[in-house]
């Protein structure tokens, strides 16, 4: 009974040592991990239009503006406006105490009479050869004088007053009443509110690199549109107005400005950020040529060549691919050989892959 108790008591053993060891098979087997997906931006090719776009940053400024300030200097009597108020060309902006220069006006004035009285009793003296033509000349000479004090102390009271030289609204008045200002010290600074010959009332300058500048004759029929950084969902058409020939010394970017009209219903201040777009059409010579646009987040360089990370769409696996990029401008660039239209690759995300990698496709 003894012999057959142990026999009995082994074979328990190696049936339980054989179940511990299927079952610490399974839990390995378990803990086994499959090859991990990466998400990623994936698009499928297609070919690269012929309308090139383009974005700057542009700040904004009247296109009509002016600091309006006095010729002549003194105390100030009345300021006539206040900011943010509307005006017409010829409304008073300010007015100086007019005293002393009215004081100075008679004067001159008193200055003139005598003046002329004395030359045109010389005139008369001459007809009579009863006067040296010397002295009658002296007697002109002083009338000419007279004459150009009285204007000159006339030009001076009527620059005691500042008018509006254009329709439009004051945008700042720096000074209060009663203060005592120098001549050329800013008063008022007013923004036009109305067309010049059919420009904008305001304008964007951006800063053009010097490619996009070389570059402007492969381009034909161009369009601009504003976009204010405070309001993006509005895109306000502009108009090109000039240029700078000369380069900035730092940047070698070139200023551009552009005019345009807000809508009634937004308000635009000089100072205001916002981004300018070019579109232009690319003009080419080979028709057949193949030209795919691929966005620039997917276009990588490992220092020699430029590739990009194609998907096979039946393994969702990545490859790297040599391509040729041509020149261009904006978020796009244009593939001229290495890829075929139809092909996915992965944009976003792409710097993180690896051959071979399994992707997925990375919604927002």
């Amino acid at each position: 009974m003894r012999v057959v108790g142990s026999k009995i008591t082994m074979a328990s053993v190696f049936l339980i040592t054989l179940i511990f060891a299927a079952s610490c098979g399974k839990r390995d087997g378990e803990q086994v991990r499959e090859p991990a997906v990466r998400p990623v931006k994936l698009i499928t090719l297609s070919g690269a239009s012929d309308l090139q776009t383009a974005r700057y940053p542009a700040v904004l400024d009247a296109a009509q503006l002016s600091e309006l300030s006095f010729q002549v200097g003194g105390l100030i009597e009345d300021i006539a406006v206040v900011d943010a108020q509307r005006v017409q060309k010829g409304d008073v902006i300010a007015i100086l105490d007019q005293r002393d220069f009215q004081s100075q006006v008679e004067s001159a004035r008193s200055q003139f009479k005598n003046a002329e009285a004395e030359y045109q009793r010389a005139v008369r003296l001459s007809r009579e050869d009863a006067i040296a033509r010397s002295v009658l000349e002296q007697r002109k000479s002083q009338r000419d004088v007279a004459r150009s004090q009285l204007d000159t102390a006339e030009k001076a009271l009527g620059d005691t007053v500042i008018r509006a030289p254009f329709t439009g609204v004051v945008a700042q008045i720096p000074i209060r009443r009663p203060q005592s200002i120098s001549a050329g010290q800013i008063i008022a600074i007013l923004i036009g509110t109305e067309d010049l010959a059919g420009a904008g009332i305001f304008e964007a300058t951006v800063n053009l690199p010097a490619i996009v500048i070389a570059r402007s004759q492969e381009t034909g029929a161009r369009s601009a549109f504003v976009i204010l950084d405070a309001a993006p969902e509005n895109r306000i058409e502009a108009t090109y107005k000039s240029a700078s020939l000369l380069a900035d010394s730092t940047s070698q970017t070139y200023a551009v400005t552009f005019t345009f009209d807000p809508p009634d219903d937004l308000i635009v201040l000089p100072g205001m950020h916002a981004t300018l777009e070019l579109s232009s059409v690319r003009r080419t010579t080979d028709s057949h040529a193949m030209r795919i646009s691929v966005p620039l987040s997917a276009i990588l360089s490992d220092g020699i060549a430029r590739y990009v990370w194609v998907v096979d769409q039946d393994t969702m696996t990545v490859s790297k691919r040599e391509v040729t990029v041509s020149d261009g401008i904006g978020e796009s660039a244009v593939v001229t050989e290495g890829l075929a239209l139809g092909e996915m690759i992965a944009t976003a995300g792409a710097s993180y892959l690896a051959e071979g990698m399994q992707v997925r496709p990375w919604s927002d």
